[in-house]
């Protein structure tokens, strides 16, 4: 990522190119429980957590959907392939709070639309930009 205050941050994100919501519920939370395997091994490209989508979906608890308690609940939906047990209490005793509430607090849920695709910055302003990271000795 450039720009403050992102600047060389990672980012790791999932994106869903849907007309409706479909089953986007069940894969986000899928989405979750991987990010918390991965929070938890140390992912080197998990400063961002980004879920990307055209399609909003659980509109009702939408503001919930980057909680820790959700969180929570996601990946001990999951339980069995996060911590390789069938047993939800066993899951329940080994969760670790402080990685759901990283990821939660690395979660982003971005919509978008197909009128935003076209907004691209000028080639104008995009040579400007270049310039000046070149000049900063930076990549572009």
């Amino acid at each position: 990522m450039r720009g403050a205050p992102y600047h060389g941050d990672m980012f790791c994100a999932e994106v869903k190119n849907y007309q409706q919501p479909s089953d986007q519920g069940n894969q986000f939370d899928e989405f979750i429980a991987k990010c918390y395997v991965a929070c938890q091994n140390g992912h080197l490209l998990s400063d961002h957590l980004m879920w990307i989508t055209w399609a909003p979906f659980r509109a009702n608890t939408w503001s919930q959907l980057d909680s820790p308690k959700h969180v929570e609940t996601a990946v001990l939906l999951h339980h069995d392939r996060v911590f390789g047990t069938a047993d939800r209490a066993a899951a329940e005793a080994v969760i670790d709070p402080k990685i759901v509430a990283m990821v939660a607090s690395r979660l982003w849920l971005i919509v978008l639309s197909e009128k935003q695709e076209t907004l691209v910055p000028l080639k104008d302003w995009e040579a400007i930009v270049a310039a000046e990271l070149i000049r900063k000795g930076e990549q572009w």
